[in-house]
């Protein structure tokens, strides 16, 4: 099987997935929206924020499935994407420029918490 037809095949699962989960965008998109509504309200702690998060993930798993699950990631996906994009508008940037900066800023923030670690392993080994 070449690329195209690899692609192709890709392209008919992913609608046929598409198709099969349709009809539960409605809740999904409510779930979203009560997820956003709760968990942004914690914005002003944002350590507090994942574990909300992944709270949220794991109830729709458990509660409702992972066919929900999957309905409700796609929704968040689409209202990801939406909002980088209203950003972007509202902030004369391109997609491209807000996604960098936040790239940047997790690249940051990992170097900073590897050179805290590095400081914390150098203090180990220092004799008393």
């Amino acid at each position: 099987m070449d690329d195209k037809d690899e692609r192709r095949q890709w392209l008919m699962e992913v609608h046929a997935e598409r198709d099969r989960l349709l009809p539960l965008r409605s809740e999904a998109t409510r779930t979203t929206i009560g997820m956003l509504r709760g968990n942004a309200a914690h914005a002003s702690q944002p350590d507090l924020v994942p574990y909300l998060n992944l709270t949220y993930l794991m109830a729709v798993k458990e509660g409702r499935g992972e066919d929900e699950l999957m309905a409700f990631a796609l929704s968040l996906a689409n209202w990801a994407v939406s909002a980088v994009v209203d950003l972007a508008q509202h902030t004369n940037r391109t997609v491209e420029q807000v996604l960098d900066s936040y790239e940047t800023a997790i690249m940051a923030a990992a170097e900073a918490e590897a050179d805290e670690e590095d400081g914390a392993d150098q203090a180990d080994e220092e004799p008393p």
